[in-house]
Parts: C-alpha cells; sequence; structure tokens
C-alpha cells in the first residue's frame, strides 16, 4: 500500500527568497486613467483644457503556484536508512498572498514505497533538513512571488536491494475555496486575501514534481575478526601437561573485514595464574620488547598491549605471546 501523507505548512516564519517569477501587478491595485484635451477658441483667442477619467479598475488576484524539485540526480541511500531527506521549493507565482494544501505521496510504478513520510518546513531557513525544522501543520501561506523550502522525509524500507527506486510526489494546490476544481479564467468572487475584485484561476493553480531515492551499493560496517588459541604447551618435563611451570604459546589473530581499520589496538591480560614470558611477544614472527614506546608493544604487569594502526581490509596479523603457570 502506498503511504500518502496529506500535510500543510505553518504559516509563521516562512522566509522569502528572491524569485523570478512574473506575478504581474499586484491584487487589489487600483488602476486609473485619465484622457486630457487641450483647445484654442479662434473666436475669441481663448484656450481650453478639458479631461475624462475611466472607471477605475481594481486588480483581482490571479491564482498560481510553481513546485520545483531540487534534487536534480537521484538521492542515494541504504536500505534501512532512517529520515532521508527529498527537498523541493515551492513557489506562489500569483499575484496576491495565497494559500496553499501540500500533499506527498510515493508514486506507483517504481521499485519500493518510503515509509513514515512525512513533509518538514525549512523552518531555520539554511537549505539543510535538520532539528531546527518542523512538522508542517497549516496551509502555506505566500506572498506574491514568494518562495518557500520544504523537505520530504521518508525512511527506507530494509528490504530495498541495490539500484532500487523509490519515486515521490509533492503537490501544491491553491486552498481557496472553488479554485482546485475550477476551469482556468474563472473568477471567484469574494475570494482573494488582497482585493474585493475576487480571483481568478490561473493555469497552475496546482503544480507537482517528482524526486527520486536510489539504493547505492551497499555499505556496511568494517570490523575486527579477534580469535585467541593455544598454539602449544610445554612443562617441565618436556611433556605437554598444563602444570605449574608449563609454559602456553598463546595465538592471537586479528583480521579486518568489510574494509580498512584504523587505531586497532589489541590488549590481552594474563590471569593471576600466570605469569607473562619477558619479551615473548612477537608480531608476525617478529620478535618485540616489553619496553614501552620502542615498539608496538607494552607491557605493564600482566596487561600487554599491541598498537597495530591501521589494518588493510583482508589483511590478518598473528600476534604470539607466553605465559608460564604459577
Amino acid at each position: 500500500m502506498k503511504t500518502i501523507s496529506k500535510i500543510a505548512l505553518l504559516t509563521a516564519g516562512l522566509a522569502a527568497s528572491t524569485a523570478t517569477w512574473a506575478a504581474g501587478t499586484d491584487a487589489g491595485a487600483i488602476i486609473t486613467n485619465t484622457a486630457t484635451a487641450t483647445f484654442d477658441d479662434p473666436a475669441t483667442g481663448n484656450t481650453g483644457s478639458t479631461s475624462a477619467t475611466a472607471p477605475d479598475i481594481t486588480v483581482a488576484e490571479l491564482i498560481n503556484v510553481n513546485v520545483t524539485a531540487e534534487n536534480t540526480v537521484p538521492v542515494e541511500t541504504q536500505p534501512g536508512g532512517a529520515n532521508q531527506v527529498l527537498e523541493f521549493t515551492v513557489t506562489n507565482t500569483g499575484n496576491g498572498t495565497e494559500a496553499f494544501s501540500l500533499t506527498a505521496a510515493n508514486l506507483a510504478g517504481d521499485d519500493f514505497d518510503a515509509e513514515s513520510v512525512t513533509v518538514y518546513l525549512d523552518s531555520n531557513n539554511d537549505g539543510v533538513f535538520n532539528a531546527g525544522d518542523q512538522v508542517v501543520t497549516a496551509d502555506l501561506v505566500l506572498d506574491a512571488d514568494e518562495s518557500a523550502t520544504v523537505f520530504i522525509v521518508g525512511n527506507i524500507p530494509g528490504t530495498a536491494a541495490t539500484g532500487q527506486q523509490a519515486e515521490l510526489e509533492l503537490t501544491a494546490t491553491s486552498a481557496t475555496p472553488g479554485a482546485a476544481t475550477a476551469a482556468p479564467g474563472t473568477l471567484l468572487p469574494g475570494q482573494g486575501t488582497n482585493t474585493p475584485a475576487g480571483a481568478v484561476v490561473g493555469t497552475a493553480v496546482t503544480d507537482t514534481d517528482t524526486g527520486t531515492f536510489v539504493v547505492g551499493t551497499l555499505i556496511t560496517d568494517a570490523y575486527v575478526d579477534l580469535d585467541k588459541s593455544i598454539e602449544s604447551r610445554q612443562d617441565p618435563f618436556g611433556g605437554t601437561t598444563d602444570i605449574p611451570g608449563t609454559v602456553v604459546t598463546y595465538l592471537i589473530t586479528a583480521t579486518a573485514v568489510n574494509g580498512d581499520v584504523n587505531n586497532l589496538v589489541v590488549a590481552d591480560s594474563i590471569p593471576l595464574t600466570m605469569t607473562l614470558v619477558a619479551d615473548s611477544v612477537t608480531i608476525d614472527g617478529a620478535a618485540k620488547t616489553d619496553v614501552a614506546g620502542d615498539d608496538e608493544v607494552d607491557v605493564a604487569g600482566s596487561d600487554v598491549s599491541v598498537t597495530l594502526g591501521t589494518l588493510t581490509e583482508n589483511t590478518t596479523v598473528e600476534i604470539r605471546l607466553q605465559a608460564e603457570i604459577n
């Protein structure tokens, strides 16, 4: 089932942007036009003048709106992505203050639907969806040529696969009673916020545009596959029995999986029932000392720390150390 959220924007706190639309003469403007004539009287030699004024014209409100998707290419996302954002600009291209209702909807015919679709107002006017933005709750009111930035925000299903797309549409419709269903050019007497002349339905009392999410190459967190085993043991009699005096050789392997890892440190604490054999630590077969700061190994009592730094993907490091059973 398609997820559809019908919402409307807050009327307070909207910021106007410099528009390039030509809304025409402001609604409510009064146009006065006067003709004058001057003449000479040949009988008396006097001059005269007269004038005639046409009835005033009160400009009606023309209703038009434009919706523009600002994401010109699909917005890349990941399965399970939360609060993914498409940006739109809604502009009043009419000549008077007008209210518009907004509808955000998933479109049919694509690969999946975004979930929990919601429209937010760019309340702090920074052009970026963030915690300062508000869910829209009332009609969007714009002056002539005024624009507002709004965001369609949705969640991506965890089942979405690489390359799949979801298309979402933002629709702005005049909230003036009767405008949405009337033919262009229809006069709506008594309507219009700036003029007693009423409102006239323009060619775009409703406008839409579409934004697209696309699932990119799946990104998974890199991690370290760590393993510790007993490689060998030797007791004081040349055997392998675990008795006091037996020296155990431990093998620790660390492998970077799903990408490189940085700042890798492997730590091991020798149990109190054992004693670390001095200078027994090796890295990939290379002997190290217990002295702090002279190589990757730092020993403090029974605690061993091995600083490996960056480990590239699928690379394995072998760390060996020996401890004697007390």
